[in-house]
């Protein structure tokens, strides 16, 4: 027996008002509308089973050409230290980045590695950046993703 034919049942018999098996039944639909929901939610959040983290460093002009690759796995011990990253970064780097816009110290590295980690990342691009390195006239690319 449905959850609604024993509301409409104590209706009947006079266990509960009309009104009071209406805020059942709606309450009953709200319930239901969340559980789709969720079930909804987790068939569309598919996990993903990253192998790396990339960083790419190239410019126009040749003079910088970086490749690195960071196993996943390694990142369980680099997550232990995420949170003193932006401590790493020099602080006149830190400063022109700011001047910039580019505030470091509002990035949660260790969420951002716990995504990768857990495969739930929304988008496997973390950092694209182009820039003018003035003294090598060229523009310099930097993009941080996973792979």
């Amino acid at each position: 027996m449905s959850e609604q034919q024993k509301i409409l049942e104590m209706i009947e018999k006079g266990q509960i008002t009309a009104a009071e098996g209406m805020e059942l039944l709606e309450a009953l639909n709200v319930t239901k509308e969340a559980e789709t929901i969720q079930e909804v939610e987790t068939v569309t959040t598919a996990r993903r089973n990253y192998k790396f983290l990339k960083i790419k460093v190239t410019s126009d002009n040749n003079s910088v050409n970086v490749n690195v690759n960071i196993p996943i796995r390694l990142l369980t011990t680099i997550s232990e230290i995420a949170d003193k990253m932006t401590a790493m970064v020099p602080v006149d780097a830190r400063r022109e980045m700011e001047a910039k816009g580019i505030d470091i110290s509002s990035i949660d590295f260790a969420k951002i590695i716990e995504e990768i980690i857990n495969g739930t990342l929304d988008d496997p691009n973390i950092v694209d950046v182009e820039a003018w390195d003035e003294s090598q006239k060229a523009m310099v690319k930097v993009r941080v993703y996973v792979d």
